[in-house]
């Protein structure tokens, strides 16, 4: 079977990594092309129907297949890109006619299993549901399981019993009544109004950090247990990482006429993305904190990620501005543009600069999550109440997601200029990447090698377009590493092909 060949039967491209360690380490086309003939030829939507399989698993796919193309100008990549990309499409909500947590049927693709809220109903003796339970974590909420039992001799008493394996943390809450004046009331007992983002492990009797519940009645729940179930959400916060490959390859087929074959693709592609944007702009993007500044809303303030009502992180806006500055080369229309200056711009006023390594450090959020945080009397967030504020730095695997807006930006000539990529090259180089090339660090900040992050690389390589060093510490660190990664591997031919033309 020819490259191609071995490229058509290859479908459902994990994430980053296809590693075989002991191998010689080769980059090529022809290594590229055994990567994707190891890829599993099953839909990742068929294997989990959730939208991380298609943010985290086949938009990774329809990128690697981008960077072929680049690499080797060989439109068959290309042709496998929107073939897969009209598939991924049909899974959007609206394609499948089914709704999410808000009953609406949206152009996104619902998640609906580790990063949302899940809920569940407690039953009384009449099928009501007499309390309603809804998860206070950040994720696994799906784990978490809830056992009623009566307490023995004691009419009107009940025990809650809960338990999540992912937080290995156990709660009981006993004694419990129906009756709000009762000090053991359900609600004023196992309620934590300042519970955290996440749960600390071990054995709880007083306040969950696993549930929060609502009486609905003052009947008594009968003996029963559950699980709680995950809500389902049209997640916009993913719209961008699906939809930037597929608009790279509308910018690719455009003005080619060899390509042409290509172009009903790339208009389907322009017209879902501008469907799934003007409801995303509609509802969740706001302007500010800064004059100049704009972000989206992780959802609307009762919807399920869990921290709802309160802006995206930066890696999630930097494929929105990927995906906005595509739309506005491919539409003309102001509004894409206008919206990726504010995003871009809400980075850069929040970089930290440090001069005597000429680089830029940042957090993976902003304000209030990096600073006071919010507590329940601010309103803020339905789901996490209080919220205490950090500064975390930003990792360098969600920012490989960061390096994206900031080389868009620099080439659209707007924020972001060629200093400015040039400092994030030097992050690369001196805080990401190990002195002796073999590994890397987790955060932007430098610290301690974590090799989880090694596939991450591939994000980076982009700023080899202002500092061919990136490619030569990336490609070096890849052979010394001595594990394959199909979307490091398809980055670096791509940009030893584009360094061979001056770029």
């Amino acid at each position: 079977m020819n490259n191609i060949g071995i490229l058509m039967t290859a479908i459902g491209l994990s994430c980053f990594v296809l590693p075989e360690r002991g191998a010689e380490i080769e980059i090529s086309r022809s290594r590229a092309d055994y990567l994707l003939s190891r890829v599993s030829e099953r839909d990742p939507w068929e294997r989990m129907p959730d939208a991380s399989s298609i943010a985290w698993l086949e938009a990774a796919t329809l990128s690697t297949l981008a960077d072929m193309y680049e690499a080797t100008a060989d439109p068959r990549y290309l042709e496998e890109l929107a073939r897969r990309g009209d598939r991924l499409l049909s899974h959007r909500d609206d394609k499948r006619g089914v709704t999410d947590g808000s009953g609406k049927s949206r152009p996104a693709w619902s998640m609906g299993y580790k990063y949302v809220v899940a809920k569940g109903g407690l039953m009384d003796q009449h099928g009501n549901v007499i309390i309603s339970i809804r998860s206070t974590p950040y994720s696994n909420n799906q784990l978490t399981h809830v056992e009623v039992a009566h307490e023995p001799g004691k009419a009107g008493r009940f025990t809650f019993q809960l338990s999540n394996e992912f937080w290995k943390r156990a709660e009981t809450f006993t004694n419990l009544s129906m009756d709000p004046a009762d000090e053991r009331y359900v609600e004023k007992v196992v309620n934590d109004p300042m519970a955290p983002y996440s749960a600390k492990a071990g054995t709880y009797t007083d306040r969950s950090n696993l549930i929060a519940v609502k009486a609905n009645g003052t009947t008594l729940p009968v003996v029963q247990n559950m699980t709680l179930q995950p809500i389902p959400l049209a997640y916009m916060g993913y719209i961008g990482i699906i939809y930037t490959p597929l608009l790279r390859c509308a910018e690719l087929v455009k003005g080619r006429p060899a390509l042409k074959h290509l172009q009903a693709a790339s208009a389907r592609f322009i017209k879902a993305a501008e469907e799934s944007y003007a409801d995303a702009a509609a509802r969740l993007w706001r302007n500010g904190p800064g004059n100049d500044e704009g972000y989206y809303l992780t959802c609307e303030r009762g919807e399920s990620f869990p921290a709802d009502n309160v802006g995206a992180p930066f890696n999630f806006l930097g494929k929105h501005v990927c995906a906005e500055l595509a739309l506005y080369r491919l539409t003309g229309k102001q509004v894409y543009l206008d919206r990726s200056k504010k995003m871009c711009q809400l980075l850069k006023n929040r970089l930290q600069y440090n001069a005597k390594s000429d680089l830029y450090v940042w957090n993976y959020w902003y304000e209030p999550m990096t600073t006071k945080g919010w507590v329940p009397e601010d309103q803020l967030s339905q789901n996490v109440k209080y919220f205490k504020g950090a500064a975390n730095v930003e990792d360098i695997s969600h920012g490989a997601l960061d390096i994206a807006m900031i080389v868009a930006a620099q080439q659209a000539g707007i924020v972001f200029d060629r200093q400015d990529v040039s400092r994030f090259a030097n992050t690369l180089l001196v805080n990401v990447l190990t002195p002796d090339r073999k590994s890397v660090r987790r955060k932007v900040d430098g610290g301690a090698e974590y090799p989880a992050y090694f596939q991450a690389l591939h994000g980076w390589a982009d700023l080899a377009q202002v500092n061919p060093e990136v490619y030569k510490a990336i490609r070096q660190t890849y052979l010394n590493r001595g594990e394959e990664s199909l979307a490091v591997c398809a980055a670096l031919l791509k940009w030893e092909r584009k360094l061979k033309q001056g770029n």
